[in-house]
């Protein structure tokens, strides 16, 4: 076997493009080590190449709105191999290579940083600051999806031989402990504040909510792994006070949920959610905590609005959202739904009087796709008058706009559910600057809440911090838990009313922005997926969905796959047994046998031993 020395490739330097705004611009290529990083402005350009390898949208792509394909949020006809046990022992080469790659890129900084010490300004240091989030952000990144990694806390070019590099993993445990150690480093005198740049730079409040997404992933998932392969010790209540630890110095910064009361531009009740997804401009909403600013004229832009205003969930083919998303959400006055109730067979009693993220999140009857500028409307499911003559026809349903079921392509929807959150509806056509928020407030008040529950400790008064202020955005009136939903999704074990709630709300506020599959991975929640395929909307003849299409139209729509009751299944002919993931070994990814082959301390993973 041909040995690739992954963890050696990074000799090339830090080769990364240039953007025109100040996180993008390109770091020196060939510089005098031994000189290189003595200045501000050395350290500054190294730097604002380090954010480039961050998870936005690529110019053309859907990013975390279309990767949730990876989870039970989206169905897609190219649907994730992973959750159908289909990866191969090299499934994880460019994952692997990719954090240690970048990993390299930032201990190099640490190398050769020569800032003497009575020169460092406060901004360097927040500069130095970021370095340390890098390093803790991409440890996290391998953790999520290795376990027990070889720790890179030092430039390895010094060693890079293959004896230089046998390096054993370190435990899971003590990956999360190392990286809570560099989150801690740059928030305790390094950065600076959000306010400080307005969030469009790492600061401490970023680093404080990383903190807390590393605690709780390795706490729940030493808890929930427990007695398997994938655990060999169980710390969880240690991270899980750590999350809490975390959370209390986060709640001293300030920051604030963007409301329709804080809301200046907010017009329509749920405007202040939809906001932080559809402006250009999230300087002055503290709940974006850490954000991606765009700006066509600057040359800096993305194609996401054009994807979305096109019905598009999925840039690899068509897709939909799934109806197990829909399900999860809330009616307005905080009672469960029950999902079996026949009044959902029709399309737009899916939405009436639920959580208003649900209409914020997902296409519906009165929502557009884009601005009617260009004589696009909003979608519009009504039954189709098929009674006068031809232009009498035309003329009474040319209002009718329903969801794109027909037709092949990345635009067709499988399920009827398109994306709305992040549709910008003064958006025309061409490129697009809807800013990007990578660290959001809400996201630390769940951590929360998950890790006071997973102690006992959420009281009233716990809840009354992250749940209910959610809740109250949403439109949703609160009760405070005390009764099991019998149609809640089943993760196979016995859940409180309380984390049966939470979890229902991570769901609902983090929906489409990459979490999901990272949720079910540290929840062990294989009995979600395992032997599922989900569904779609209502599409029986009967119903307003199949009757909102013209006669002609109809004849299409029985290509489409449906259960026996009506319901959309369109992964029915692709996955006939669901997905075939196999919770004794998906759960993490193969470690590549050529890195085995490189360093002798390293073992696979469980359960791919005998794919080698």
């Amino acid at each position: 076997m041909k040995i690739k020395y992954i963890l050696l490739t990074a000799f090339t330097g830090i080769m990364l493009s240039a953007c025109s705004d100040f996180l993008d611009r390109k770091p020196l290529t060939e510089p005098n080590n031994e000189e290189y990083l003595c200045s501000r402005a050395q350290v500054e350009n190294y730097i604002n190449g380090l954010y480039m390898a961050l998870p936005t949208p690529s110019q053309y792509g859907m990013g975390v709105r279309g990767e949730e394909k990876n989870s039970d949020n989206i169905l897609a006809e190219k649907y994730d191999l992973r959750l159908n046990g289909e990866y191969n022992a090299f499934s994880g080469s460019s994952e692997w290579q990719k954090g240690y790659q970048n990993l390299r890129n930032v201990n190099y900084f640490f190398h050769y940083y020569c800032v003497p010490e009575n020169e460092e300004t406060e901004d360097i240091r927040s500069l130095k600051g970021e370095a340390y989030f890098f390093r803790a952000y991409w440890h996290f990144y391998l953790l999520t999806r290795f376990g027990d990694i070889p720790l890179m806390d030092c430039l390895w070019d010094e060693n890079a031989t293959v004896e230089g590099l046998q390096i054993p993993a370190a435990t899971r445990a003590d990956v999360a402990k190392f990286i809570l150690k560099d989150l801690n480093t740059a928030t305790e005198g390094l950065l600076q504040p959000r306010s400080k740049y307005s969030g469009l730079r790492i600061n401490q409040e970023a680093a404080m909510i990383l903190a807390m997404r590393v605690a709780l992933y390795e706490g729940s998932w030493e808890k929930y792994h427990k007695g398997t392969a994938f655990s060999k010790e169980d710390q969880s209540k240690y991270f899980f006070g750590e999350v809490m630890k975390w959370g209390n110095k986060l709640f001293e910064t300030g920051l604030s949920l963007n409301t329709d009361d804080t809301d200046n531009e907010s017009v329509n009740e749920g405007d202040a959610f939809a906001h932080l997804f559809n402006k250009s401009d999230l300087s002055k909403i503290t709940e974006a905590v850490f954000w991606k600013k765009y700006s066509i004229a600057d040359g800096t832009f993305h194609n996401l609005g054009g994807l979305l205003g096109g019905g598009v969930v999925d840039n690899d083919g068509p897709a939909g959202v799934s109806k197990s998303l829909i399900d999860n959400y809330l009616n307005r006055d905080g009672t469960f739904i029950n999902p079996n109730d026949g009044k959902y067979k029709n399309f737009n009693s899916m939405f009436e009087g639920r959580d208003l993220r649900l209409i914020q999140s997902v296409m519906h009857t009165g929502a557009k796709f884009r601005s009617t500028l260009k004589g696009a409307k909003p979608m519009n499911v009504r039954v189709y008058d098929n009674t006068g003559t031809d232009e009498e026809i035309k003329e009474k349903n040319k209002d009718i706009s329903s969801p794109n079921l027909n037709g092949d392509g990345n635009g067709k929807n499988v399920t009827g559910f398109h994306i709305r959150l992040g549709i910008d509806t003064t958006f025309v056509e061409g490129n697009s600057e809807t800013a990007i928020i990578l660290f959001r407030y809400s996201e630390a008040l769940l951590s929360y809440a998950e890790a006071a529950e997973e102690l006992e400790l959420c009281n009233d008064d716990v809840l009354n911090k992250p749940l209910k202020p959610l809740r109250e955005r949403a439109g949703v009136t609160y009760i405070c838990p005390s009764a099991i939903d019998p149609n809640f999704t089943d993760f196979g074990y016995e859940l409180t009313p309380v984390m049966q709630e939470i979890r229902r709300e991570r769901r609902a506020e983090l929906a489409f922005q990459g979490f999901r599959q990272d949720d079910l991975m540290r929840w062990a929640a294989h009995k979600l997926i395992q032997g599922k395929r989900g569904l779609g909307a209502y599409l029986g003849t009967d119903g307003v969905l199949y009757q909102s299409f013209s006669p002609t139209a109809q004849e299409s729509l029985r290509l489409v796959s449906t259960n026996e009751e009506g319901w959309m299944d369109p992964l029915k002919e692709y996955l006939p047994r669901g997905y075939q993931f196999q919770p004794n070994r998906d759960y993490l990814l193969p470690i590549p046998p050529d890195e085995l082959e490189l360093n002798k301390q390293l073992q696979q993973n469980p359960g791919w031993e005998k794919t080698e």
